[in-house]
């Protein structure tokens, strides 16, 4: 009995110390020069960069301070503190690749998992949920990208999509969305308001062939209540996504008077009208 506890005592420690000896021998800085000259060749137009790569347990890679921007723009349009990817282990058991992948930053928490179905291949059909809780929306430049003006508040949702690698607007998904406490900021005014202050948004979509379905989108303020559904037609530059939504607006600073709303146009660039 001695003997055997010995032995698995000294298996354990060697196991340890093999451990610890590729944790310190990691080649972090080779694969941090590795990540971002794939990242770069594959998207020319955009800048990205990451402060460091270690492993990480489960075993997986930590990445820090990852950082996306656009080449003719200094300011980081996507930002993460940290972002832990690893694969999936159960998945592997039967034969399939999985990614799973979490996140930090903005002030809240983001993660993911990507399953394929193919064996041991990440090509062909895949599936992917993933859900954002806690996100401040002005702190991330990206949506004064794709809005074309200032908007705060705290943003949770999820999302789930199956598709085909390579071919992605092909694919069908959900997405559900809560923004709270926030402002939305206008370009010119809009029936005396340059600003439109916002207890509560919701939104749920479906995603089908590069087209986005809203079946519900409402706004709710002190000042103004709003009800949309329609049709987005997604864009390479989503600025330019084509925007075909109708419902109702209501004022009930004034009296609760009710309109009917169409916004088309662009998401970079809507155009308003009442009836």
């Amino acid at each position: 009995m001695k003997l055997n506890r010995a032995i698995a005592g000294y298996v354990l420690a060697g196991i340890a110390m093999l451990l610890i000896f590729l944790y310190l021998r990691f080649p972090g800085a080779a694969l941090k020069d590795y990540v971002t000259a794939v990242a770069t060749a594959r998207y020319p137009r955009s800048s990205f960069s990451v402060d460091a790569i270690r492993p990480s347990f489960p075993p997986g890679l930590a990445l820090s301070d990852i950082t996306v921007a656009l080449r003719d723009r200094p300011e980081a349009i996507l930002h993460a503190e940290s972002l832990n990817v690893r694969p999936g282990g159960l998945s592997l058991l039967k034969g399939r690749y999985a990614i799973v992948m979490a996140a930090e930053g903005y002030g809240g928490k983001a993660g993911a998992r990507i399953d394929f179905s193919r064996p041991f291949s990440f090509r062909g059909p895949l599936s992917l949920t993933g859900n954002i809780r806690d996100i401040r929306v002005e702190k991330c430049a990206w949506f004064r990208e794709v809005l074309a003006r200032q908007i705060t508040g705290t943003l949770k949702g999820s999302i789930a999509f199956s598709g085909t690698a390579g071919v992605l607007k092909s694919g069908t998904g959900n997405v559900d969305f809560t923004l709270t406490n926030g402002t939305y900021t206008l370009l010119e005014s809009f029936l005396g308001f340059e600003k439109i202050d916002f207890a509560r948004v919701e939104g749920k979509a479906t995603f089908r062939n590069g087209a986005l379905k809203i079946n519900q989108l409402t706004l709710n303020g002190d000042k103004l209540r709003c009800s949309l559904k329609g049709n987005i037609l997604l864009a390479d530059d989503i600025r330019e996504s084509q925007i075909d939504l109708n419902g109702t607006i209501e004022i009930p600073v004034q009296g609760n008077r009710r309109m009917a709303l169409t916004i088309g146009g662009t998401l970079g660039n809507p155009k308003l009208r009442f009836m």
